[in-house]
């Protein structure tokens, strides 16, 4: 299933952590820290609004989002460097906004996440652009299994599904809701979101051949597929390497043109079939010694445009002795009246 990466806009409460909050960061610290050398702060980490791809989580997949993120590590730009450790969440929850409705109609709800990281040297630059507004979008990477069709309810990488992210149907505009997480990864400071006012952006990660619930733990880079058509997809597909993304358009193309082809593949069968019933007819007329048996294992080895081939051979062949072939062949002698033969 396709790996979600969500872009965040964090608002900005941040201080020395209380008494209670200092109890859950002891969590993930080996000795208990001042307070006073903690810096904490609060992010949205993702939400159920329908986003520029047309796809959004789903209530319960926030609430499952929740447990999981608890103790992910913060990053830059999905770096996946151990040096680029900068904070980690040790609180989450999901919030309900009664006062405002998603486009699907829901209550938005997001989850939120308290983060804390140590007053050092090294990040008081990155406090201070948190404090300023600067630092301020972030980024998440996590797995879901579903991309569940909001029309059909469909999961919509299935060729059950016939709809597309954007289309509208019945007055309402198709989406994919994303559901049944299976695993958090981090989150990363990042320059720009991708959605509006909270920015949701989507990496894909390469499956594990014999666990589709699941995906590798390291990441691959993603090859944009370019093209309008067909044989466009497919040479820049080959051109990706291992890791290539299609939208759900080309897919939906490629899925017709296979169908085509397949179509195609079976009327040339049947017509090959036919051509080669012809051809051992046409020889008992055109080929009257030949072995009809001998004559059809020739024809298996044969390629397609050459079985045609044959049979249009000896079509003209048949034609042009039925042309040259006597009217009356094998009858009596003629009498000495030779009109006699037309006598009733």
């Amino acid at each position: 299933m396709d790996n979600v990466t969500i872009k965040k806009s964090p608002s900005g409460i941040s201080g020395i952590p209380d008494a209670d909050a200092l109890s859950m960061i002891s969590r993930f610290t080996r000795n208990t820290p001042e307070a006073e050398n903690i810096y904490t702060f609060t992010v949205i980490l993702c939400d159920n609004e329908i986003d520029r791809d047309y796809e959004r989580f789903s209530v319960d997949a926030l609430n499952t989002l929740k447990e999981m993120f608890v103790g992910v590590t913060g990053i830059f730009d999905h770096s996946m460097k151990s040096s680029d450790q900068t904070a980690r969440i040790y609180k989450t929850e999901v919030l309900e906004d009664k006062t405002r409705r998603t486009a699907a109609g829901e209550y938005y709800t997001y989850l939120k996440a308290w983060c804390y990281m140590l007053r050092t040297d090294k990040n008081n630059e990155l406090i201070e652009e948190i404090e300023a507004g600067i630092k301020k979008e972030v980024s998440v990477s996590c797995s879901v299994n579903s991309k569940i069709c909001s029309v059909c309810g469909k999961d919509m990488r299935s060729r059950e599904c016939r709809h597309s992210p954007g289309e509208t149907v019945d007055g309402k505009v198709c989406h994919a809701v994303l559901s049944s997480p299976s695993d958090a990864y981090e989150w990363s400071f990042v320059a720009v979101p991708a959605q509006r006012g909270a920015g949701v952006s989507k990496s894909v990660k390469k499956k594990s051949g014999n666990d589709k619930n699941h995906s590798h733990s390291h990441e691959k880079d993603v090859f944009e597929v370019s093209g309008d058509n067909p044989e466009e997809i497919i040479k820049s597909a080959l051109s990706a390497g291992d890791a290539a993304f299609l939208t759900r358009t080309q897919i939906k193309m490629m899925s017709d043109y296979i169908d085509s082809m397949r179509s195609d593949a079976e009327n040339g069968k049947n017509s090959r079939s036919e051509a080669e019933k012809d051809i051992v007819a046409l020889s008992a007329f055109t080929l009257p010694d030949a072995d009809t048996r001998v004559l059809a294992d020739i024809l298996k080895k044969l390629s397609s445009d050459e079985v045609f081939m044959l049979k249009k051979a000896l079509g003209g062949r048949a034609e042009r002795l039925s042309v040259y072939k006597p009217a009356f062949s094998g009858g009596a002698k003629k009498s000495g009246n030779e009109n006699s033969q037309f006598k009733i």
